[in-house]
């Protein structure tokens, strides 16, 4: 029996044996051979795992610096055009100093008239003319010459508009 146990344990051997070399030539690989230890495979999935972050981490930063030059082009184009609104607002601003100077120019011119007429010519024409205009030109006039043409208008016309330029002079300030 011994024989044949040995026989049988020969058996045995030969087969693990000849089953360790074909799976070895199957590209199996040997045992203990390419087997790693768990904490080497940590390290590998750790790494793995940290690569992926990193990635992410350079695709974030692209997406910031494109949104920057983004911010940064919108910024140049806002303060173009508040360069533009601010030269619009100068051109505009002189253009209504002009106006004033011209139209300035032409109530003295007109207030001159006025003052040169014949007082009932003068107040038959401002009774006739728009209400504002009359009244800036009679407040402009020489005190002696206005208080003539006021004299020579119709007394309700003449009342009112002494109203008027009495209110505005009311109105002022008096600087104290």
């Amino acid at each position: 029996m011994s024989r044949n146990l040995v026989w049988a344990f020969g058996g045995l051997l030969s087969g693990v044996i000849a089953g360790y070399g074909v799976s070895i030539a199957m590209g199996a690989p040997e045992l203990g051979a390419d087997f790693r230890s768990s904490n080497e495979r940590g390290k590998d999935q750790l790494t793995t795992l940290l690569r992926r972050k990193e990635a992410a981490l350079d695709r974030r930063e692209q997406s910031l610096v494109a949104k920057e030059a983004d911010l940064r082009a919108a910024e140049e184009k806002m303060s173009e055009r508040l360069a533009a609104l601010t030269r619009l607002r100068e051109e505009i601003n002189g253009l209504l100093e002009k106006l004033d100077t011209d139209r300035e120019a032409r109530v003295v011119h007109l207030v001159k008239m006025f003052e040169s007429m014949r007082p009932p010519s003068a107040a038959a024409i401002l009774e006739k003319t728009e209400e504002s205009i009359a009244l800036e030109v009679l407040e402009r006039m020489n005190k002696s010459k206005a208080g003539k043409v006021l004299a020579a208008m119709d007394p309700a016309k003449a009342a009112k508009f002494s109203e008027r330029i009495g209110k505005a002079a009311l109105s002022k300030e008096v600087p104290q």
